[in-house]
């Protein structure tokens, strides 16, 4: 299977559990001549367009909250639908509220935004009792919660987790092959040539995999993150297997070399069964790394020890042992973006505020225009404003040329289909393929979600002027929504590199200030400065992957960089707090060596994203085990500028 079919399988699960959570109901009021049950279908829709994927506790928090806010917002718009002014104003304090929640990552976005157009919707519905419209939209909610949570659940990153298995299959062979080849004589060369290749086809796989699942999804989760550091792990174990090789070639292998090899083959396997069934067994290497001989026999043995305890607990990211203290990744950068947000000069703040402005200049020049649909301007609006122009007027100009050919689907599907079963099976696959394109394609979703809208919002009885006046309402809230974006239109691609700089920077100023014994607030100032220069170069990165693909060159080496130098402030914060903890112990004696190499490669990442610029590989210091997560994570982030 393709990398791009694996990844887009977990889509197509999304979009049959959306289109049951939405066609269903859409059946029974029609069948039943219910028109009031339209509400189930539509807070199904939007709670499966609301659902982030993910682990089980991140699904269920988004869509209980989805359901809660997205309930309230419904009940308090149909309370204030009859009066204008008081719509206006509670749409005002929906859009805002929701906009807001921007500062907490895009799956809060996300769900805000399915929130504010539940609002919009029905402070512009006059004919439905409220308490009981409410009730009827959190059933359709909590339907859609039990699909994704208890009868169908999914795995978004097995994409990813199946080809570094087979990275790691093939670095088992490999070692088991070396160790076979001390044992008697065999051609080194075909040795190398017959198992190195399988290695380099499987971690091209896993890359490609690595791309395109990122490409589909947006934000961070642990298991993401994880899953990354891994593959990143594989292919740095890759080339250092193939050193150790050829020391074994030219020396000649000892007992310890044996058992070096046989306990890199039995980790690989051990990491390759847990990342597949996420239940592999139970084996630990017992041997302690210090009395194994040679250096690249100790690096190799510590980074797969290292793999195989995160391979076991994908769903954590790592902290300090010792301390037992959060990194900055597992505090994540969006608690500091939520305190940023409410000054005056936030992006996230100024755009709150023109996404406001937008839906209720919306709603006002909907109910002129268009006052039998005039929801249909507010929801275009709401749906196509970005933060920046660029994003906003391809939407704008996706979303008025997806409306006009959805339309067309619509007109064959109301004239050649009559019963209310026909109707439900024609409505099936549109809803399913409008879900799996749109990660990738907003124009394509439009496209297929809007026959399925035009029935659930029409009662199932769409005319032909009912299409018109949808596809001038979505010209209208496009037009609303380009006036409203004032920022200037460019490529995230451009941006990109600077904010991947900033990361290194803040990365860099936190290593130095760290080996410096800086003060403790002096230092979390620092850690700060990682977590939020992160957070910008993640949101840059998701911004980037919805660009054309022409502009997708350096993805992989993008996403393994923010990886590693999210590592980097991980492992120094583990070093400081586990100090902090024992406060009367001395401190730490750190050799000035690693700090110099840490923030040389540091600086060389930097130049190569910036410049392109290649250089050659830079000797890492000898360490002990304390620093070796450091240093190791540090000649990560540098390989990315060394000469392939």
């Amino acid at each position: 299977m393709s990398p791009r079919l694996a990844a887009l399988l977990p889509d197509l699960v999304r979009g049959v559990r959306a289109a049951i959570a939405t066609v269903v109901p859409f059946f029974l009021a029609r069948q039943l001549q219910q028109p009031e049950l339209i509400w189930i279908a539509l807070g199904g829709w939007l709670a499966a367009l609301a659902d982030p994927g993910g682990t089980r506790r991140v699904r269920g928090r988004a869509m209980v909250a989805f359901l809660v806010a997205g309930t309230a917002a419904v009940l308090v718009g149909m309370v204030a639908a009859d009066s204008p002014i008081l719509a206006a104003i509670v749409v005002a304090a929906v859009v805002f509220a929701t906009s807001m929640a921007r500062a907490l990552g895009s799956t809060a976005a996300t769900v805000g935004t399915t929130i504010a157009i539940a609002g919009a919707i029905a402070a512009q519905a006059t004919a439905s009792p409220p308490l009981a419209t409410a009730g009827l939209f959190a059933v359709g909610a909590l339907w859609a919660v039990a699909l994704s949570s208890v009868i169908w659940p999914i795995w978004p990153h097995r994409p990813l987790r199946v080809p570094t298995a087979q990275v790691y299959d093939a670095l088992a062979r490999y070692a088991d092959a070396i160790a076979q080849a001390t044992r008697e004589p065999v051609d080194w060369s075909a040795l190398a040539r017959e198992h190195q290749r399988p290695v380099r086809a499987a971690i091209e796989t896993a890359s490609s995999a690595m791309v395109e699942l990122r490409a589909r999804r947006f934000g961070e989760s642990p298991v993401g993150a994880n899953t990354r550091t891994i593959f990143g792990e594989a292919e740095a174990e890759f080339f250092k297997l193939i050193g150790y090789a050829e020391e074994l070639e030219s020396q000649g292998a000892t007992p310890a070399d044996l058992a070096v090899l046989d306990e890199l083959a039995r980790s690989y396997r051990e990491i390759r069964d847990q990342l597949i069934t996420r239940r592999g067994g139970t084996w630990k290497p017992e041997a302690a790394i210090d009395v194994i001989p040679g250096r690249l026999a100790r690096e190799l043995v510590r980074a797969s020890r290292m793999v195989l305890d995160v391979s076991r607990d994908l769903d954590v990211l790592p902290t300090s042992p010792a301390s037992h203290v959060p990194t900055p990744q597992a505090v994540h950068p969006d608690a500091i973006a939520a305190r940023d947000a409410l000054s005056w000069h936030s992006p996230i703040f100024q755009h709150a505020v023109r996404v406001t402005l937008a839906a209720v200049a919306a709603m006002i020049i909907g109910r002129i225009a268009s006052p039998k649909h005039a929801q249909w301007v507010t929801i275009t609006t709401l749906a196509v404003l970005q933060p920046y122009l660029g994003p906003t007027m391809v939407r704008v100009v996706e979303r008025v040329v997806g409306t006009v050919l959805g339309c067309g689907i619509a007109i064959a599907l109301i004239g050649t289909v009559n019963s209310p079963l026909a109707t439900a099976i024609g409505m099936f696959p549109l809803a399913v393929v409008a879900v799996v394109t749109r990660p990738r394609s907003y124009r394509l979703f439009v496209l297929f979600l809007t026959p399925v809208f035009l029935l659930v919002a029409d009662h199932w009885h769409p005319t032909l002027d009912t299409l018109f006046v949808r596809m001038v309402d979505v010209a209208i809230g496009g037009v609303v929504a380009a006036a409203a974006s004032v920022i200037r239109p460019s490529w995230e691609r451009a941006r990109l590199p600077d904010a991947l700089a900033a990361v290194l920077d803040a990365d860099a100023d936190y290593v130095t200030r760290a080996f410096a014994r800086a003060g403790r607030h002096e230092l979390a100032a620092a850690r700060r400065a990682v977590g939020v220069a992160l957070e910008t170069a993640e949101s840059s990165l998701e911004r980037m992957l919805a660009e054309p693909r022409r502009l997708q060159h350096g993805a992989a080496e993008a996403v393994l960089l923010l990886t590693y130098a999210r590592r980097i402030a991980g492992a120094l914060t583990a070093l400081d707090e586990a100090h902090a903890a024992h406060p009367a112990s001395p401190p730490p004696d750190w050799p000035p060596a690693v700090r110099d190499y840490v923030v040389a490669e540091l600086a060389a990442a930097k130049r190569f994203v910036t410049t392109g610029a290649t250089e050659a590989p830079l000797e890492p210091p000898e360490v002990d085990a304390v620093l070796a997560r450091l240093v190791h994570h540090a000649e990560l982030v540098g390989r990315v500028a060394k000469p392939r």
